[in-house]
């Protein structure tokens, strides 16, 4: 039987244990009543020295009973599938339920919100039927550097492999029930460098649903080696004003602040310096963030969200506009507005900017003329309440448009809201590798603290 047959075989018998827990809670006096099975299974390999270090095979799934009466909740959990763990596990729920508080939010979402179509997204392509292919390829990129290690390169740290697939089945008292599936593949090196006694360390990796579009170990190696020496003999600044840019993965952070910000949890908490800006301008005019849950094989991708709403294309941001906090049932129902299929998070995300304000990463050094690349960011410093930003970042400093030397040991700090509207310039070196997709991106004087 082909892989996919097998997958497809495997959510049938899932969503039919759905469909008898969903069942059973109806009739042991559910008002409403949510099932979710999910399970993974695959393996992960990891070398040392271009030999086997770990290898380990993994397969669970568990299965959530979510149950209203009265508009009270109660949420019971299994990991045994068989018959009577579920009978136990909506009798143990219902129970619960009985001993909660009464919310007038609570529910399951609105029937008519639910998915009724879906896409093929082209999310499942065989696992490694063994080990000896990922341990392969985890050594093949640390062969590409061992065998004559590169002045600056002390050792490597490892290397790695995984072959994941993913299940859930999601089934609910409006008659609703619907699986989805799909794996990835991901590699992964890290090295070790050292300049005048001290060390840093790079990695860098491949993550693809197919495994036949993982970058090669020599990839992987190349990256991970530019990314180590690219560390090597940093030092601090002086403290003071600087143009800023965020290489694309550091710009990732801010982007994750924002969702956070705009989830609609940290909304109606008022835990969320956005709470209050919807339709409001908190970015510059040429930036939108669009959103599209249908990219073949994308990272993000999915029909319907995490209580089974149907999904579709957005602007969350829109000319610079916010447009829509990312609201589930009950986080809609908290602010007075229906879900808007952001149960679980954001799908595909990718940042755009006008041409005028768009370059690639040469030409915004050359235009920023001096400054600090922030290639990495430490520590937690960030109120969600306030806005307030500082946190650790290493890189580089530029000047006349060109790299100087590396940095470490600085703060980078400000405030988000200022943060977001001074944004100058966005790169087009977008990662296709990430869940949102964004270039580097260029924040005029901002205060960094160093020597």
């Amino acid at each position: 039987m082909a892989f996919k047959d097998e997958v497809n075989a495997r959510r049938s018998l899932l969503e039919d244990k759905v469909r008898q827990a969903v069942a059973l809670a109806l009739k042991g006096g559910a008002d409403e009543c949510e099932v979710v099975i999910q399970g993974s299974e695959g393996l992960e390999v990891s070398t040392r020295h271009a030999e086997v270090e770990n290898i380990e095979f993994n397969k669970a799934a568990g299965m959530e009973v979510v149950v209203f009466k009265d508009k009270r909740r109660g949420i019971a959990t299994t990991t045994d599938l068989s018959a009577k763990a579920l009978a136990d596990t909506v009798e143990a729920a219902i129970a619960i339920a009985a001993h909660t508080d009464r919310d007038p939010c609570a529910g399951i979402c609105e029937k008519e919100l639910l998915c009724t179509g879906e896409r093929d997204l082209d999310m499942v392509h065989a696992l490694l039927e063994s080990p000896d292919a990922g341990i392969e390829r985890a050594a093949a990129a640390e062969r590409c550097i061992i065998s004559e290690l590169p002045q600056g390169i002390k050792d490597s740290d490892g290397a790695g492999y995984e072959s994941i697939l993913n299940l859930r089945v999601l089934g609910n008292s409006h008659g609703f029930c619907k699986s989805s599936a799909a794996t990835y593949h991901y590699t992964s090196m890290t090295l070790i460098g050292e300049k005048d006694g001290t060390m840093q360390r790079g990695a860098g990796y491949s993550i693809a649903r197919d495994p036949a579009k993982l970058g090669s170990p020599e990839e992987v190696a190349k990256e991970a080696l530019e990314r180590t020496l690219a560390k090597l003999g940093a030092s601090q600044v002086p403290t003071g004003r600087y143009n800023v840019i965020f290489s694309r993965q550091a710009a990732l952070s801010l982007w994750g602040h924002l969702l956070s910000a705009i989830a609609g949890g940290s909304v109606y908490r008022k835990t969320s310096f956005l709470s209050g800006k919807l339709n409001e301008q908190i970015f510059p005019d040429f930036i939108t963030l669009h959103e599209d849950p249908f990219i073949p094989q994308g990272l993000a991708s999915f029909n319907f969200d995490a209580e089974g709403l149907q999904v579709r294309e957005n602007d969350v941001i829109k000319d610079g506009i916010l447009t829509m906090y990312l609201l589930s049932t009950y986080t809609g129902r908290k602010l007075g507005m229906r879900s808007n299929a952001h149960a679980g998070g954001m799908a595909n995300g990718f940042v755009n900017a006008d041409a005028a304000h768009t370059r690639d990463f040469d030409e915004m050094l050359r235009e920023a003329g001096e400054g600090l690349v922030i290639t990495d960011l430490m520590g937690q410093g960030v109120d969600l309440v306030s806005g307030n930003y500082s946190r650790g970042a290493a890189g580089f400093y530029f000047k006349n448009g060109e790299k100087v030397h590396p940095v470490e040991e600085i703060t980078v700090a400000g405030n988000l809201k200022d943060m977001f509207l001074n944004l100058a310039l966005v790169g087009s070196d977008r990662d296709p590798r990430t869940r949102l997709q964004c270039g580097s991106l260029l924040i005029p004087d901002m205060t960094v603290s160093g020597s």
